[in-house]
């Protein structure tokens, strides 16, 4: 089993894109669990799931009373792709914030997540991967998915702000996982909404290939531009579901083929 975390410090930059559909290709010949730990919801809404809907418990229950945390069967959403019979989540909830108003005093609060996962390991353990959506911030319950993560993916659209939300990351995650003593668990640089034609794509590329925090770290398959992924969020299906003939799909399934030959997946 491997835990891989998507993160940045810039929104709409492609994380959860990313992440939901790498998930989609990987979940053609493996299980897969997501976990959103997004206030916002994002990944949640990807796979359809009405994040309104008060009967259904979420990731929240993990980090809200420690001492009452609920079993694993209790809050996997099994298959919310019908097409995707390997892909499970764990929902995200939008009370998420005032949980982190509650933890951000508590003793051990960055290892909720890894004490959870620990001890139901067993159930984990039928995962492949697990792969964990956060928002573009370094809260509490976002150090809590870095830490636990034997990797973590950073996004970057076409922007200036956008590739330097990755590396703020990088400086600030290499700060904090030291005083944890964590090891340097970040694995790859993901490049998205290229329009080759653009000087603007073509400089980023360049850069993000030379620049000392992310020379390492790029991936040379970049993901391209496309209204395509924006209906697999309206669409509620990966794009290996919605466009299995597509250019694009074709190109998520050379990205994992890069992420496992550098061993990130």
């Amino acid at each position: 089993m491997k835990i891989i975390t998507f993160a940045t410090l810039k929104g709409g930059s492609g994380k959860t894109m990313n992440a939901f559909n790498i998930a989609g290709v990987l979940a053609e010949q493996h299980k897969v669990l997501l976990i959103d730990v997004d206030p916002q919801c994002n990944l949640t809404s990807n796979c359809g799931i009405d994040t309104g809907d008060i009967n259904i418990l979420t990731v929240r229950e993990i980090f809200n009373d420690i001492e009452k945390q609920p079993k694993p069967e209790q809050i996997v959403f099994k298959q919310p792709i019908t097409e995707l019979a390997n892909l499970d989540i764990i929902p995200s909830s939008i009370l998420l914030f005032d949980t982190e108003t509650r933890i951000i005093n508590v003793a051990g609060r960055e290892n909720f997540l890894k004490f959870y996962l620990s001890d139901y390991k067993n159930f984990f353990e039928q995962y492949d991967y697990i792969i964990i959506d956060t928002n573009p911030s370094m809260s509490i319950i976002n150090i809590n998915a870095f830490y636990v993560s034997d990797s973590i993916i950073l996004t970057s659209d076409v922007s200036a702000n956008s590739i330097a939300g990755a590396e703020l990351f990088c400086a600030l995650w290499n700060s904090k996982r030291k005083a944890l003593r964590k090891d340097n668990n970040i694995a790859a640089l993901i490049i998205c909404n290229i329009d080759k034609r653009t000087k603007l794509s073509t400089e980023l590329i360049d850069y993000s290939s030379r620049a000392d925090f992310s020379k390492d770290l790029v991936l040379k398959t970049v993901v391209p531009a496309t209204v395509k992924l924006k209906n697999t969020e309206t669409e509620h299906q990966t794009v290996n579901l919605l466009y299995p003939k597509a250019e694009i799909t074709q190109i998520y399934k050379d990205i994992v083929k890069e992420l496992k030959r550098r061993e990130v997946l």
